[in-house]
């Protein structure tokens, strides 16, 4: 079961128990990994995430208060640590569907209930490697697929981003997560973000409009105008830094229609009426660009080739320039 072509990785192991957590420790070293930090701190855990120097990252989510799936949403999100993409297995003892699904919309590659034996752990490492689920963006999620086999090949485009296991278990630098790797994905993410959340607006927006007539609805046009400000902001925060930061004000004027109308009790007024179907449209069509390539797939592979004939061309032109090429060349 031993695997020397794992001794390149490391990974970052948290469990607060402490047989639970030398056996596992031991069993990743023995299936070939090189290096396996374990630790029983949630703090000193995500202080060792956050400095992002591994490949793997192993954790046990079942206990109380730990919040180890909120570390990882933060993860996912590019708020804690370098790589976002970092492949990610939870342990957990309770595999209530409930409890599994909130683990996996963390953003988890997967997870294993316990008790474990070494070959699980060794099958779903094999898997990272060979088989990982693409990672997929909606308004609500980022992270691997989480749709089965049938329902994930249509719809929400995926991505094949960075893996820095698969990179050195099999030794593909194109898929290496690096600094450049990364920012190329995370741009689509954020682009894809924003495309989802200014077409949502639009929908949300005609809902309010549809909602406006009797009084037994203003309950229910609340509670879509409170949607609307939720991915209103989320949009704020998407664009920010993006070249598409002009849209925050259309976004600002968005919010002060809606925190005007969200208390309403009353049919909207024919101006609120125009401007929340106006300000919307313009939010679409101010991201207009980002709709045509929001549907097509991503695959940091081909991103690295393009990355790599660049630095090839770009040294070829200065040596020529140089006249340092020789002829043998030419």
């Amino acid at each position: 079961m031993h695997d020397p072509r794992f001794k390149a990785a490391s990974a970052l192991l948290f469990d607060s128990e402490p047989s639970m957590r030398q056996n596992t420790r031991s069993a990743l070293l023995n299936l070939g990994l090189g290096d396996v930090i374990a630790c029983s701190d949630l703090y000193q855990f995500t202080a060792l995430a956050s400095r992002g120097e591994f490949d793997l990252i192993l954790a046990e989510a079942s206990i109380a208060g730990t919040g180890v799936h909120q570390l990882i949403q933060e993860i996912r999100s590019h708020k804690i640590g370098p790589d976002p993409f970092i492949n990610v297995i939870l342990f957990l003892w309770n595999s209530e569907p409930n409890m599994v699904g909130e683990i996996m919309n963390a953003g988890a590659d997967d997870v294993i209930t316990r008790p474990m034996s070494r070959t699980q752990i060794f099958s779903r490492l094999k898997r990272l490697v060979m088989a990982r689920k693409p990672f997929v963006v909606t308004a609500d999620y980022f992270g691997p697929d989480r749709r089965n086999a049938l329902r994930s090949r249509s719809g929400v485009p995926t991505m094949i981003v960075p893996n820095s296991l698969k990179a050195k278990v099999e030794n593909r630098p194109e898929l290496a997560a690096t600094p450049e790797a990364i920012k190329s994905a995370m741009k689509v993410v954020k682009e894809r973000k924003i495309s989802t959340y200014s077409e949502q607006l639009m929908r949300l927006s005609s809902a309010v409009i549809l909602l406006s007539g009797s009084a037994d609805s203003f309950g229910d046009r609340r509670d879509v105008i409170s949607v609307m400000q939720q991915r209103n902001n989320a949009l704020i925060d998407s664009v920010e830094g993006t070249e598409h930061v002009h849209v925050i004000s259309l976004c600002q004027a968005l919010a002060d229609l809606l925190s005007s109308i969200v208390h309403a009790n009353s049919s909207l007024k024919d101006k609120d009426r125009e401007l929340l179907s106006q300000i919307p449209y313009a939010i679409h069509k101010a991201c207009a660009d980002l709709h045509q390539t929001a549907g097509l797939a991503f695959d940091i592979r081909e991103v690295s080739a393009r990355v790599s004939d660049t630095r090839k061309q770009s040294r070829y032109g200065y040596f020529r320039a140089e006249g340092k090429i020789s002829h043998t060349l030419r």
